[in-house]
């Protein structure tokens, strides 16, 4: 047993002698270079100058056009201001055109026209019909001003839908021995001058197209005789009759 340990303190002798003998020369080994390199001369390496710096570029104010027209704060901001057209408003409807009755050509023309379904009165140029302004009138056309602006109707266009006046059921009672008188001086003839029921026939040529009714004709109210058709009229002087050509 003592021989053993005799022998394992041999071997730990021996491989703790052999453990030193080698950090000795790894200890040598690192003062010879150490002294290599304290001992070799420093070598001069080029040095590289550093890279040229590029001059800031020129202030451009194009660049800062977004800066300008776009603010942080504002996120609707644009330089294009859009001006809101508002929509002028809406034009008013044209009220119902007036009918139309007839016209007299002698002194100052006039014309007798019903405004919104009134008794028809005797109007010239100028005059105010309602809504309307008469401006004037031919044998065939009428001009008529309506929210400063100008319309322009053909007569045959105004004329009653229905020929029969209200009254045509029944002639209406005489007028006046004066305004009789009126309105024959001024050629037309009143339907209280029929003396007896008759047939249609033509009066008198009044030019222009028209010829007088004659007394006693009771032929209701558009008639046609001879390329002529009858228009009955309800004018102050009471009811007058007319023949008028038919274009």
């Amino acid at each position: 047993m003592n021989r053993r340990v005799l022998l394992l303190n041999f071997a730990l002798f021996a491989l703790a002698g052999a453990l030193g003998w080698l950090l000795r020369l790894h200890w040598i080994d690192e003062k010879r270079h150490e002294r290599e390199i304290f001992t070799r001369a420093a070598q001069k390496k080029a040095i590289l100058p550093p890279p040229p710096v590029q001059p800031p570029k020129p202030i451009s104010p194009a660049e800062y056009f977004d800066v300008a027209q776009r603010m942080l704060f504002s996120r609707d901001r644009n330089p294009n201001v859009i001006v809101e057209v508002k929509a002028p408003p809406p034009k008013p409807p044209v009220p119902p055109m007036p009918l139309y009755y007839g016209q007299l050509a002698f002194g100052e023309p006039a014309i007798f026209l019903s405004v919104n379904g009134a008794a028809q009165k005797t109007y010239h140029a100028g005059d105010s019909l309602d809504k309307f302004k008469l401006i004037g009138f031919d044998h065939e056309t009428i001009k008529l001003e309506f929210n400063d602006e100008t319309i322009e109707k053909k007569l045959a266009d105004l004329k009653p839908k229905d020929q029969a006046p209200p009254q045509q059921a029944g002639y209406s009672a005489p007028a006046p021995a004066a305004a009789q008188s009126s309105a024959k001086s001024l050629g037309a003839v009143s339907l209280g001058d029929a003396p007896s029921n008759t047939g249609p026939a033509l009066g008198a040529d009044w030019g222009n197209g028209y010829r007088a009714c004659t007394p006693g004709d009771t032929s209701p109210a558009g008639t046609i005789l001879d390329g002529y058709k009858k228009v009955i009229s309800h004018t102050m002087m009471g009811q007058t009759c007319q023949w008028e050509q038919v274009k």
